[in-house]
């Protein structure tokens, strides 16, 4: 059934609302884990995520999914929310994200690679790591957590000839529609690498957003949410202050690039 959006709903109206004032805060994580090594920053650990975690919950902030926070946002009531994802869809997040998220209410967006389910990171050139098999990605659907996409092989999606952007994008959004047996709405785009063709190709394959990392001023929009990065130094005094400089993190970035 062809869905119709009402008069003043859907991505346009939230496009146009878009502005500085109106810019959700999204956490970009990527596991939760103890590691002996980690050169790209990428984990942080169980204990320094209970306490992100128990922060928000102190503050009145829940955190939930990107697709909940624009539902919300349409409906006018994202207040207090704050949208949590995890890239690349590493298994440690199933033993420590999932139970801490899920015992205060919260739930996130996991982007996951569709060629590599139950593979490792070897796009990375730091330690392997292990990503979610097909059984588990089933379970984070089941449990609330909104599947997105970070592409079919985690390529720099930026200046990708177009039948290879076309196969990373639109690609991994029906192969995990098949395998979740939910809509995919969200992309991330791997190292944050986009641009206009990347964004074309994300709308093209129906997606309703995209999650960037920092985003020019022009591009501001659904298909590229900038993110806050967390990582293992951000306590929760840290967490305070990037909350309070959120925007103008935003906009100073927004301007440079």
């Amino acid at each position: 059934m062809t869905r119709v959006a009402r008069p003043g709903t859907g991505p346009t109206m939230i496009r146009r609302r878009l502005r500085l004032r109106d810019m959700p805060m999204i956490l970009m994580y990527h596991s939760v884990a103890s590691v002996g090594a980690d050169p790209n920053s990428l984990c942080v650990t169980p204990d320094r995520f209970a306490e992100q975690m128990a922060w928000l919950d102190r503050n009145g902030l829940r955190g939930v999914s990107v697709g909940t926070l624009l539902a919300r946002m349409r409906a006018g009531r994202a207040r207090g929310l704050v949208g949590i994802t995890f890239d690349d869809g590493y298994q440690a997040i199933m033993e420590t994200a999932l139970p801490e998220l899920s015992s205060r209410g919260f739930s996130a967006t996991v982007f996951v690679i569709s060629g590599l389910i139950g593979g490792t990171n070897r796009w990375d050139e730091g330690p392997s790591w292990p990503l979610v098999t097909a059984d588990q990605v089933r379970v984070l659907a089941a449990a609330g957590f909104e599947i997105g996409s970070h592409s079919v092989s985690h390529p720099r999606l930026a200046d990708l000839p177009a039948d290879r952007l076309h196969a990373e994008v639109a690609g991994s959004r029906a192969d995990l529609r098949a395998l979740s047996g939910a809509d995919v709405r969200g992309f991330a785009y791997p190292y944050g690498s986009m641009d206009a063709a990347a964004r074309a190709a994300v709308r093209k394959a129906g997606f309703d957003y995209a999650c960037a990392v920092q985003t020019s001023w022009a591009d501001l929009g659904l298909w590229a949410l900038p993110r806050v990065y967390i990582g293992q130094r951000d306590t929760a005094a840290r967490l305070a202050g990037k909350r309070l400089l959120n925007r103008g993190r935003i906009a100073l970035r927004g301007a440079r690039s």
